[in-house]
């Protein structure tokens, strides 16, 4: 199990209901490490980063972020993990045709890459559809394209945040929906969220060295659950 300072996913999640309309430009970076290892398969032990960073531009999010892993197995070999991520996500009602969303993604294995895929995908009251672009295997000059259809109510990243915001300051304690950010090549996720009891900024217990302004609104404490939307098993 991975854990970060602050759950870099966002499923730590402090607003008011006004500042959930309005995502604020952000920059973190976490500290990963493993907390607990398999007795049998799997790494032993994993250090790394996750950095992320949230642009809010006239019409929309631009977000990159970048994650590095290092680990250590059994039989005492060692593996490099990156994967960079960028994204831009259309604000709500910018557009009379719906919603717009565009991904890249690479990923990297002892320094070379292993995937690597970029995509459109567009949203209306009926739904959408998502389009992936692969590159051409060697040899190739044709892009491998999938489409993939999106259920009606399907949400960007951006959105379904702040949907979670707007869930928890109504007081619901579980929260299901599409959800499309195109960090998986599987497509489309139902994710499952379970939202806590809120806590106000007083209850918080901070190390010293984070500033209290940081978390200076109530939050709730999430857990979240994906699915594969298009696949049959978990």
């Amino acid at each position: 199990m991975m854990r970060a300072a602050i759950l870099a996913t966002g499923l730590t999640l402090g607003a008011g209901a006004a500042e959930a309309a309005n995502a604020p430009s952000f920059e973190a970076v976490y500290d990963l490490r493993l907390t607990h290892a398999s007795s049998t398969t799997g790494p032993r032990a994993a250090v790394g980063t996750y950095d992320i960073k949230v642009a809010e531009t006239c019409d929309g999010w631009d977000t990159k972020s970048h994650i590095l892993l290092q680990l250590a197995f059994r039989d005492d070999t060692e593996s490099s993990n990156e994967r960079f991520f960028s994204s831009w996500e259309s604000k709500p009602g910018e557009s009379k045709a719906g919603a717009h969303y565009r991904f890249a993604v690479r990923t990297v294995k002892n320094g070379k890459t292993v995937e690597a895929y970029k995509g459109t995908a567009a949203l209306g009251k009926k739904g959408g559809s998502a389009r992936y672009e692969i590159p051409p295997p060697q040899g190739e000059t044709k892009p491998r394209v999938v489409e993939l259809p999106l259920p009606r109510d399907t949400l960007f990243p951006a959105a379904h945040s702040q949907a979670l915001l707007r869930r928890a300051e109504g007081g619901d304690a579980l929260f299901k929906s599409v959800v499309l950010n195109g960090a998986s090549s599987n497509g489309p996720r139902l994710m499952s969220t379970a939202i806590g009891p809120r806590v106000e900024n007083a209850a918080q217990p901070l190390p010293a060295e984070i500033d209290r302004a940081l978390l200076g609104t109530p939050s709730w404490r999430m857990s979240s659950a994906f699915f594969n939307l298009n696949e049959q098993r978990d």
